[in-house]
């Protein structure tokens, strides 16, 4: 079974040792294993595709690596430069995504569908954003701009399963739903109130994130257009 590989038994007990740091020791002290959970997934991504490497994944975890550790080193001290790196991350994920589902044709009724769907998502963020105004009132530009390219992530994300119920689609789909609890979680536990807690399951989300990024990649481009729904 490929899970039992080194590569991803590296990455499971990295994310697991992530997850025990975060529960009973410092914040800061996740510096030092956390961006092995964002290699162990390139090293995975690389063996397992080959010579059909799609360079904008690596650079997509770079950056997102990047957007993390500053977020781990505070993020109210770096507003500007968190919000530039996972901006650009959210941009190579819809380019991903983007890449996949071309081809494709769309409905009225997938609209229909995706606005229904993202209107309490809308009106969350919406609340979680007043909530800590005065802590970015700064750099709200920056933050902003962050917001509206994770919504419109987690909108094509959204979007492309409902067009396209294929397996690809359903990774990516699982992995926005993690962000965007994971983004709320960060927002709220850096910009409001701390809860240790509130960095376990940022940690727990951020895993999940990867690796189910890491299987919408590795999914058989040929099966991206199978509907099994």
């Amino acid at each position: 079974m490929k899970y039992t590989k080194p590569t991803y038994l590296a990455f499971f007990i990295t994310a697991f040792v992530a997850l025990i740091i975060a529960l009973f020791f410092d914040k800061l002290d996740l510096l030092y294993i956390y961006p092995f959970c964002f290699i162990t997934i390139a090293i995975i991504y690389i063996q397992e595709k080959k010579e059909s490497l799609n360079f904008l994944f690596p650079l997509a975890l770079i950056v997102g690596l990047a957007g993390g550790v500053l977020i781990i080193i505070g993020l109210g001290q770096c507003v500007p430069e968190v919000s530039v790196c996972i901006s650009l991350f959210y941009l190579l994920y819809i380019r991903l995504m983007y890449i996949k589902n071309e081809k494709q044709k769309t409905t009225v009724r997938t609209y229909i569908i995706l606005l229904f769907i993202l209107l309490p998502i809308l009106y969350v963020y919406d609340r979680v954003m007043c909530l800590v105004y005065d802590e970015i009132r700064e750099d709200f530009i920056y933050f902003a701009v962050m917001v509206v390219l994770m919504l419109t992530y987690i909108m094509f994300a959204l979007y492309y399963y409902i067009r396209n119920k294929n397996q690809a689609n359903l990774w990516m789909l699982i992995a926005a739903v993690n962000l965007a609890i994971m983004n709320i979680i960060i927002t709220i536990n850096e910009l409001y109130v701390y809860e240790r807690m509130f960095t376990v399951l940022a940690v727990f989300c951020s895993n999940l994130m990867l690796f189910f990024s890491l299987k919408f990649m590795l999914e058989d481009e040929k099966n991206t257009l199978n509907d099994f729904s």
